[in-house]
Order: C-alpha cells, then structure tokens, then sequence
C-alpha cells in the first residue's frame, strides 16, 4: 500500500524526498510529511487520535508550522510567544513555530468534542542560510548520517527513555518492553509546551532522515544507514518505507530524507 508520492526539488544545496505507507496493519494513515526548501523546511508528524482526530493534528501541526516559519523568515519578526537568549535565530524559529502547533492543534481540540484528546508527534529539520535547527516533540526521529555512522539528533518524549535514558532506551531488553510506546509528550497534549530544539552544522555529503516510529521501531539504525546514505534522497525515502512493511511494521510509517549536495 503506497501513499505517496515522494517530493524531489529543483538543483540546491539540498536535496530532499518523502514517501509514507500507511503499513499492513492499519486502515487510515494518520501521518503527515513535509519539503519545503523555500522554506527551508523538512518535517514528519505521526498523529494520535479518535476518529480521523490523529490525521487532523498531523496535517494541522505540519501546516501550522509551515506557516509560522514563513512569518519568521522576515528580519522584523518580533517573536511573540518568546525566544530563548541562548540560541542562534534558526534555532528560535523552530521553537517558535513548534510552539504555534501546538497551540493550534490544542485549540481544535478543545473547539471540537470530536477531536478531544488529539494529539501529534512532530521532528523537523529547518535549514537557513548557513545556520540549520532540529526540534522534536514526540517519538519521531531525526537521524544525522555522516562518515559511515547513523546520530540520532532527537531524544524520544517516552516514558522508557524517562526511566532509562536515552542509551538505555535502546538496548534489545528495552525495545520488548511493554511501555516502550508510552509518550510523555506530543504537540496539543497540553495548552503550552516546549519542544526539544538542537543546533546542528551540516556539511556537503551529510543525510538527514526524518522517520514516524513505524520505522525505527522495525529498522535498527545501521540498516537506515545503508538504505539511506548513499541513495538518491527519493529512491532511499521508498526504500526505508518497504523496509519497514517487509519487516511488519504494525504502525504507518513516513520518512523523509535530506541530502546536503
């Protein structure tokens, strides 16, 4: 079952494609993708739900972080719901934007019985100029692949890696643990939150792959790498997908692949 298609861009410094499935399980596809180089915007949302609710914060999030990105790419931006002093302005734009969806997904929970309690994962890598941020809510990662080996750039929002840490989290006893899929947090859980946003350098030869946890919850890291590094970023998006569905995956799964020329 492919839900595709995947989304190729004209000659840049990046280059970048996603592909979802909706995987041999289950019977809506409640995640949601994103490329966007004009913006500068890479992003994957996995939404949770009642009835069609997870699907409508997926595609809310991505869209309500595509919009707050686009506002704060003018050098007037002012920043309304704050900055962190720390960090560089790519950085703050994501925490912004983040911030936004959620707000916004909370919102049409809380204006909708129907959609009570709807809720999204949501990881997105924002490129600008020669600054670039990754922030995460949720269990969606967002994997670096450089020089032969796969960083995961995101901590998963779950209860075992709370309890255990993010290494720890990882290891083969964990990964059978019956909480293992518990969220500590998603975006529209609560009315204000605030993601993990990371710093991050990219270089020519560098991939990102952004995956719902209908991948890694299937596929090890060393097996994404080798898919993913040294593929054309559609063909390597398909591949990592199949991966998942041959290995059966009980979830949808989504990736997106970044290549920096």
């Amino acid at each position: 079952m492919r839900d595709g298609p995947d989304s190729s861009e004209p000659p840049g410094r990046f280059e970048a494609a996603g592909w979802t499935d909706t995987g041999p399980v289950r019977t809506a596809n409640e995640d949601h993708w994103l490329v966007d180089h004009a913006l500068g915007a890479y992003v994957v949302a996995d939404g949770m739900g009642g009835h069609q609710a997870g699907e409508v914060a997926a595609h809310l999030a991505v869209a309500e972080v595509a919009a707050d990105l686009a506002a704060s790419a003018d050098p007037a931006f002012t920043f309304p719901l704050g900055q962190d002093a720390t960090a560089g302005r790519t950085a703050n734009r994501v925490r912004h934007a983040f911030c936004r969806a959620n707000e916004a997904v909370f919102a049409a929970g809380a204006a909708d019985a129907s959609l009570t309690g709807m809720g999204t994962t949501l990881t997105a890598l924002v490129v600008d100029g020669a600054e670039a941020a990754v922030g995460s809510v949720g269990d969606s990662r967002a994997y670096l692949l450089r020089g032969g080996e796969a960083q995961q750039l995101t901590r998963d929002d779950t209860w075992l890696v709370s309890v255990l840490g993010k290494d720890g989290a990882r290891d083969a006893a964990a990964r059978a643990h019956p909480m293992r899929h518990v969220l500590t947090s998603v975006i529209g859980a609560r009315e204000s939150g605030e993601p993990e946003v990371v710093a991050v350098t990219l270089a020519p030869g560098d991939v990102v792959v952004l995956a719902t946890d209908g991948l890694h919850n299937v596929v090890d890291d060393r097996r994404i790498r080798e898919l993913a590094e040294g593929a054309p970023p559609g063909a390597a998006a398909r591949s990592l997908v199949a991966e998942a569905v041959a290995n059966g995956t009980t979830d949808n799964v989504t990736v997106v692949v970044v290549r920096h020329r």
